[in-house]
């Protein structure tokens, strides 16, 4: 704190929280007053972010954008990874722009670090990093949480989705007419997904480009093997209904077979949360029971480098045994 700029650093970082905590203020009220607007926008926002197929089409309604801020835009489309960015957000079915993501990440990281570094004193490269690595992360982990969540909802859904079209068809309803029925009777998302792609095919766009919007727009295998079926039967002909009633009879297997194996890895993930967790509660117990035990750690730069490795490993060690328990069906 004795640098001569540290006062316009910390100034700058009190403004960026400022700002961040009233953007989530508006945010939240916004949501509150306007839920139908927000409601309807969101609806349109999915039917333009759908992807390439019928863009020329789909145009007619919006022009699907990172954001309404031409210089923004520009800059945010030059990158990659923001596009993907934003598709992960869209199939996580959060209410949230790419924009005001990223804003609440900047948020984040400029909290962090004004609290460590100015009321903790913690020395400003080491607190800057701590807060990259949260800020960035703890937001990007509650958006891929939320997908899989919804992704696990397909998985659910989809079996007797199928089995509604199936029996819609078998009534003599024709496949638009019984996919806006299961738009209506089915829940979220699987049902909200269907509706989408019904007002796409009525703004005029081709059955097969709005069931290839669909599959990128949900990100579930479960919809991919739907619109795959269909767009086969629509090549080679045959019996839509059955095809579907057999898709979903292989769907329920597939799930109980992803949650039999779920099952036989609970016992590797329990372990995983308890390494990661445990030397949290050691550290804690001794801050009781000799609080001039661990300080040293904190007041040395060997020490801060320590716990920045320690931490790095535990992630890296975390990530490792996730990805030796997820197995893919």
């Amino acid at each position: 704190m004795n640098n001569p700029y540290s006062i316009y650093v910390l100034s700058f970082l009190v403004f960026i929280a400022a700002v961040g905590a009233v953007e989530a203020v508006y945010l939240i009220w916004r949501s509150m007053k306007v839920a139908e607007s927000v409601k309807i926008s969101r609806r349109i926002k999915a039917m333009s972010a759908g992807g390439e197929h019928g863009r020329e089409v789909l145009q007619l309604l919006r022009n699907h954008q990172l954001t309404t801020i031409p210089w923004l835009e520009r800059i945010l489309s030059a990158f990659p990874r923001f596009h993907a960015l934003d598709r992960l957000i869209q199939q996580s079915g959060v209410n949230i722009s790419l924009v005001k993501f990223l804003g609440l990440q900047l948020g984040l990281v400029a909290s962090i670090v004004l609290l460590l570094w100015a009321f903790f004193n913690v020395l400003f490269v080491f607190a800057l990093l701590i807060a990259l690595v949260v800020g960035v992360s703890v937001p990007y982990i509650f958006i891929v949480r939320k997908r899989i969540a919804r992704h696990e909802k397909f998985t659910n859904q989809m079996p007797d989705a199928l089995d509604y079209l199936a029996r819609s068809m078998r009534a003599g309803n024709p496949f638009v007419s019984s996919l806006r029925s299961a738009a209506e009777e089915l829940p979220e998302p699987t049902g909200t997904e269907f509706g989408i792609t019904f007002d796409e095919m009525n703004y005029g766009l081709e059955l097969e480009d709005a069931l290839y919007n669909l599959e990128r727009r949900s990100g579930s295998e479960e919809m991919r093997f739907f619109v795959t079926a269909v767009l086969i039967q629509r090549t080679t002909g045959g019996n839509l209904a059955d095809v579907l009633n057999r898709i979903a009879a292989v769907m329920r297997q597939r799930a109980i077979t992803y949650r039999d194996i779920r099952i036989l890895a609970a016992e590797m993930r329990l372990s995983a949360n308890v390494l990661i967790a445990l030397p949290f509660f050691v550290a804690a117990a001794l801050s009781v029971l000799n609080p001039s035990y661990l300080p040293v750690l904190f007041e040395h730069k060997i020490g801060l480098i320590i716990i920045g490795l320690q931490l790095f490993f535990m992630l890296l060690g975390y990530v490792v045994i996730q990805r030796m328990i997820n197995f893919r069906i």
